[in-house]
This record gives structure tokens, sequence and C-alpha cells, in this order.
């Protein structure tokens, strides 16, 4: 971390317990030493010590306090005063019983000095009382050995509450992120819900649509039928039934997600397709299969049956097509589906939900879907879909 973003954190943290403990420290420090002045002083001069030793105290925990803290402005108001009184105190005392005096200070200073330049200072402190004992006949390496575990203890305490506010914020974080995580996934778990629901919906629709039309028209051609053979009307009304048995059959499977054509090819799938639609509707439909003839993929299948479905429904239903062409070309690059009949046609095109749903199903592989229409000339559909986009 750098030394900004390291003082950014000390400024705008709270107190940790460390903070209350070394206060708890002062505190008795600094009672047992105003009471050490009340006792070992007399007359006007004792009140200003207790003052003194009071300000010191009070002070630079105003700068230093929860919810504000200004580091400079604390080690600037501990070194005046806390440094001011024990120097008079050292010119009315013994230097060996004053020094320890400071050890407490030492401690939260080294506790607060924690970036640059306050660290610094905080060491030119240090180094300054250890030059200071030069100058004294008392046991420098006992005063060094003191002065230097007491700044180390307030630094270690320090970087343990750096440290420790960093990991809070950290984790503070991570919990945000998380939740963050949380709410996208509970949106793309929607997302995908309703994508699934327009896929469902998409099959019952291309499903439910080929088999109704083949129904209804089988049914139109049954009164005629009946009347010119009835033996013949009577198995139509079995295929009928068949076919009505069939279509519940493939919707049950649409709604488990599962594919009506499993183990047949795509080309078999597209056959059978046909063969049923002809029978039912008395339409000619032409199949055409260009190139070498490669499996594809569940997907690409099932789009492309779904699409011819209601590519076939289109042009019978709304075009009275007599006349429907299917190509499909296998190609290196990209499979193409063609369909094209000899309906009505349109001047202008209404996208509904069916043409909407072939439009969805092979952009969804990467694939473009075409109209061309003409009034009285029919209708043409191509789906060019991307053979390496299959995942």
């Amino acid at each position: 971390m750098g030394d900004k973003s390291m003082k950014a954190v000390m400024d705008q943290r709270k107190w940790h317990w460390l903070d209350y403990f070394l206060f708890f420290i002062r505190t008795i420090w600094i009672t047992s030493n105003g009471y050490s002045i009340f006792i070992s002083t007399t007359g006007s001069g004792k009140w200003v010590l207790l003052l003194w030793a009071s300000c010191s105290y009070i002070i630079p925990h105003l700068f230093y306090r929860p919810g504000l803290i200004r580091f400079q402005y604390y080690l600037i108001a501990e070194v005046l005063l806390t440094g001011s009184l024990f120097i008079y105190l050292s010119s009315q005392y013994e230097l060996s019983v004053t020094y320890s005096f400071l050890f407490v200070p030492i401690l939260t200073v080294a506790y607060a000095c924690q970036v640059k330049p306050l660290n610094w200072l905080g060491l030119s402190l240090l180094a300054g009382t250890w030059v200071g004992n030069l100058f004294t006949d008392m046991d420098i390496y006992a005063l060094f050995v003191d002065t230097t575990i007491f700044y180390g203890i307030g630094f270690c305490l320090g970087r343990m509450t750096i440290v420790n506010n960093t990991n809070k914020d950290l984790i503070a974080s991570i919990e945000e992120k998380n939740k963050d995580l949380e709410y996208y996934s509970k949106k793309i778990e929607e997302l995908t819900i309703k994508e699934e629901r327009n896929r469902v919906s998409q099959d019952l629709h291309d499903t439910v649509g080929h088999i109704f039309t083949s129904v209804i028209t089988s049914l139109d051609a049954l009164p005629f039928l009946y009347q010119a053979d009835k033996k013949e009307a009577e198995k139509s009304i079995k295929e009928i039934s068949d076919l009505a048995r069939n279509g519940l059959n493939d919707v049950r499977k649409t709604i488990h997600h599962m594919s009506p054509t499993n183990h047949q090819t795509l080309v078999e799938s597209v056959k059978e397709l046909i063969a049923d639609f002809m029978k039912h509707t008395s339409t000619d439909i032409q199949l055409n299969v260009e190139g070498d003839v490669t499996e594809v993929g569940e997907r690409i299948k099932l789009a492309i049956i779904r699409c011819i479905q209601e590519g076939l429904t289109n042009a019978k239903k709304h075009g009275q097509a007599s006349f429907i062409k299917i190509n499909i070309s296998f190609k290196q690059e990209e499979l193409i589906v063609l369909i094209e009949d000899n309906g009505n046609g349109c001047n202008e095109l209404n996208i509904g939900f069916g043409l909407r749903s072939m439009k969805d199903r092979i952009s969804a592989l990467a694939g473009t879907v075409n109209f061309y229409f003409e009034l009285n000339n029919g209708m043409r559909i191509t789906c060019n879909i991307p053979m390496a986009k299959e995942v």
C-alpha cells in the first residue's frame, strides 16, 4: 500500500481496540505522574505543573479521538507539550527519574507514526533521546534498550491496527461485491428462465401451428371425401386421429425440453416432416439437398426443423400455396436453407410470432434470416447458419 493511501486509511478509520487500550494506559500514566508531581512539589508551582500535565494529556487527544484523527496535529501537540514538560522536569530533577516520563508518549507516538514523513519524524525523536543520553552519566545501553522496546512495541501495534483496518475494508469490499454478484446472478437466472420460456413457447407455437394446419386442412376436405368414398374418408379420419395423437406426443416432448428427432439425421427428419405435411394438406413439396451431407448438432437440427415447420405452415395458412420448394445446401463454412412457395405473397410483410421466433432461433446460432416477398408471386425465406458456431 502506498504512503498516501495508507495515510488515508489511518485518517478515516475509527478507533480500534488498541486505541482504547493505549488511551487507558496513557490515563494511568498521567494519573501516576500527576500524583507524583502533587506529592513532590509545593506552592503555586504544583498547580502549574498539574495544569501543564493535564494539557499534555488532553490537548493531543483533541486531534486523536474517535471520529477525528489528525496525526500531524496530534504529533505537534505531543512534542510541544509533553516534550517541554519533560525538559522542565529534567532541569528540576534527576534525569534518571524523569526519563521514564517519556516511555508512554514514545509508545503512543510510535503507534501514530506509520506513514511518511511521520515515521521518519518519530525515528528522529527516538534518536534525539539517545543523543541526549550521551550527556549524562546514566547507563546509555539500558536507556537505549528501554526506549527501543517502547518505540518498537508502539510501532508494531500501529502496524497491526493498519493491517486490521485494511483487512476490514477489504472484507467489506468483498462482501459488497458478493452482494453485487448475487444480484447479477439473480438477474441472469431470471433472464435464463425468460429465455427458456420463450424457447418453449416458440417450440409449442411451431409444433402446434404445424399440426393444427394439417388437421384443419384435412378436416376441411373430409366432407367432400366422405361423399365420394366412405372407406377412404374413414381411412382419412384415422390418419387425422394419428396425426393429432403424434402431435400431442410432440408437444409433450417439447414441454419436457426434448428434441423430437434425437435419433434421426437432419435430412431424415426433414423428409419425415415434408411427407407428413404433404399427406394431410395435399401440398406439393420438393426437397433438394446439395453438397456433402454432414452431421449437425442438435441445436442446429432442431432450429432448422422448427424453421421449416414455420415456413410450411406460413406458406399454406397465409399464402394458400400449392407448391413449396425446400433446398438444403451443405457448405464447408455454412448451412443454407431455402424455403420458397408459389403462394399469394404480399406487399408488406407482417412479422408475427412465428417468423420472429424463426429469426430468434437462427440469430442464437449466429446466423441470419432473410425474407423475400412479392404480391401474387409467393415468398422466399433464406436461412444462413455458420457451421463453426455450433457449441
